[in-house]
C-alpha cells in the first residue's frame, strides 16, 4: 500500500511542477523573466494618465502573447479607426460596453468619437506616452517601459 502512495504522490508532484514551469517557460520565450516577479500591487494602474493597465503589458509579456486584452479605459478614438485597429476592441458607448464591429453594426457612425475599455497589449502600447508613471511608482521598481517599447516598435516581445 505505501508504494501506491509514493507513486501517487510522485505524478501529483511531477504534474505542479509543470504546471508552475508552464509560465516561467513562456516569460523566458517572451524575453522578460522578471514579469514571475510582479505581484499585481495596482499602484502602476493608478499613475497612467491614459487609463492603461501597465500589469496587463506585463500579464502579455509573462504569457508572451501580444494579443492579449488589457484594460485602456481614457483613450478616445473614432469607431472607425477602432475597429480599423482591432474590430474587437472593446469600447464605451452609450453607458455600457460593446465592440468595434458590434457598434459599427448596430449603426454608430464610424466618425464618432468614443472612449476606450479593453484592447489588445499591441495596440495599447501605440497610444503609451512612454511617461514612466508607471514604472516610478512600481515598489519593486520593474522596467515595465522596456515591454511597452519593445511592443511599440513592431507589435512583438523581442526580449
Amino acid at each position: 500500500m505505501k508504494k501506491v502512495f509514493v507513486r501517487i504522490n510522485t505524478v501529483f508532484y511531477v504534474l505542479i511542477i509543470c504546471f508552475l514551469g508552464v509560465p516561467v517557460i513562456t516569460c523566458l520565450q517572451s524575453g522578460y523573466p522578471w514579469t514571475l516577479t510582479c505581484y499585481n500591487c495596482v499602484l502602476c494602474r493608478q499613475a497612467c494618465p491614459l487609463g492603461i493597465d501597465p500589469h496587463g503589458f506585463i500579464m502579455a509579456a509573462m504569457t508572451n502573447d501580444p494579443e492579449l486584452y488589457i484594460g485602456a479605459s481614457n483613450i478616445r478614438l473614432r469607431v472607425g479607426e477602432a475597429f480599423d485597429l482591432d474590430p474587437q476592441m472593446e469600447l464605451k458607448i452609450g453607458g455600457g460596453e460593446i465592440t468595434a464591429a458590434k457598434a459599427l453594426e448596430h449603426g454608430v457612425a464610424r466618425s464618432k468619437e468614443v472612449v476606450t475599455s479593453k484592447m489588445r497589449a499591441k495596440d495599447a502600447a501605440k497610444y503609451c506616452p512612454l511617461c514612466g508613471n508607471c514604472a516610478k511608482k512600481c515598489p519593486i521598481k520593474l522596467p515595465v517601459l522596456k515591454i511597452i517599447e519593445d511592443l511599440k516598435d513592431d507589435g512583438k516581445f523581442n526580449g
